[in-house]
């Protein structure tokens, strides 16, 4: 690995990524481990089964609801400041769902928690895309998401174990230690990008708070066809596996009759082989421009939801959907880390108001998709689930093919 395009040491450098990859794993945690108790959750709360989505719909609408706000903080007032401030938030709420006595007390506290997800993308992954340079930005995300991934792959395992001796009130309090250290080493090494000299000689500017820049630059957004459909597009990307999230302790628990911890066996699959696309994904980038990455990659995605939905037709059991979509996983697994480059680097836009803006659209494309999905699974149809995944995966595909050509033509 080559020396950061700004001046600090090498190990500084490495140890921030590995800090917010600790970070980011606690968002993702307090996510995916809390699925298998959310059935304690209601249970206890006397709440309906619609519940379970609602949670996670609420910790993603939180997720996409600073974005817009961060991004430009971070590009005045500096990454650092705005990071540990939100690291602090998410601490905090986090401890907040301890105490937690109602439903509707519980999502609240969700939606709040879910903000700390804006720090991550927004203001963590940004000052690594500035710290390093490309194609070993996207190499190191790729590790990061690896790391990040292990969340929803032992998630559910480790959730399931703290419900078989604790009450799920254990799963917060395990959560906000997590997030505790994540802070502590954040203080000690992030460094400052904001204002900082590139190897090259440039400025990476301080960008006015002033509403007519802010709106300047939003609306550069806006009409740049490349950035906003892309960033649509990986929402929908995504859409399936946040799906399967949502709905599989419905699916698994309550209709197939598994048990939690059966539960949490059929999601290893899937998450080894997103985390298996990542490795297939950093390998390539040695051989292979982004966008040919991304090519290959969405082919693969497409094809394996598309199986999905036709086998499920035929046979609609569990086995079908985990198989599926564990194919499925290689393909996200590849294209997740070169789309958000393209995607980010498709405009000239400050790169703190673009990533919030590309990481709010994704994440509201992704939180109405997961309630429509509940929907959907109402007559709990494992068909309608497969073909459901299939069409976010049929527009990806679509959207991604229409603005393929524009990022030839910019040679991003």
């Amino acid at each position: 690995m080559s020396q950061p395009l700004i001046a600090i040491p090498k190990k500084i450098a490495i140890l921030f990524a590995i800090f917010v990859v600790l970070y980011e794993f606690s968002t993702y945690i307090a996510n995916d481990m809390i699925m298998p108790g959310m059935l304690q959750v209601i249970k206890e709360f006397n709440a309906p089964v619609s519940s379970v989505a609602s949670s996670l719909t609420a910790y993603l609408l939180g997720g996409a609801s600073l974005q817009l706000f961060i991004g430009p903080l971070s590009d005045r007032f500096g990454r650092r400041p705005v990071m540990l401030i939100g690291v602090v938030l998410f601490l905090l709420f986090t401890l907040l769902l301890v105490c937690s006595t109602s439903i509707e007390a519980f999502i609240v506290a969700r939606y709040f928690q879910g903000m700390g997800l804006c720090f991550t993308f927004v203001i963590g992954y940004a000052a690594i895309q500035e710290i390093f340079e490309e194609m070993e930005a996207v190499r190191l995300i790729s590790l990061m998401a690896n790391v990040s991934l292990i969340a929803p792959l032992l998630g559910p395992l480790l959730g399931a174990i703290v419900i078989l001796y604790c009450n799920w009130r254990m799963i917060f309090i395990l959560i906000g230690v997590l997030a505790f250290t994540a802070l502590i080493g954040l203080w000690k090494t992030m460094p400052e990008t904001i204002g900082a000299t590139l190897s090259d000689g440039s400025v990476i500017p301080r960008v006015s708070l002033h509403p007519k820049i802010i709106w300047h630059n939003y609306r550069a957004l806006l009409t740049n066809k490349s950035f906003m459909i892309g960033a649509v597009a990986m929402g929908f990307a995504w859409l399936p596996l946040l799906a399967w999230i949502a709905e599989s302790p419905v699916i698994l628990v309550n209709y197939a009759h598994l048990s939690i911890l059966e539960y949490g066996l059929c999601q290893i699959p899937i998450f080894i082989s997103v985390i298996s696309g990542n490795f297939i994904m950093r390998a390539w980038t040695h051989r292979y421009s982004l966008k040919q990455i991304v090519s290959w990659g969405s082919l693969i995605l497409l094809v394996a939801l598309m199986l999905m939905a036709i086998v499920s037709l035929y046979n609609p059991g569990y086995i079908t959907l985990v198989s599926g979509l564990s194919l499925y996983g290689v393909g996200v697994g590849i294209i997740g880390g070169p789309i958000s480059r393209l995607v980010l680097f498709s405009t000239k836009v400050s790169k703190g108001a673009a990533s919030a803006f590309m990481s709010i659209l994704s994440t509201i494309v992704m939180a109405l998709g997961i309630e429509w999905v509940s929907a959907v699974y109402k007559a709990h149809n494992n068909t309608n689930f497969a073909i459901y995944c299939a069409a976010a995966g049929m527009l990806y595909f679509m959207l991604t093919c229409l603005i393929k050509g524009h990022w030839q033509n910019k040679n991003i």
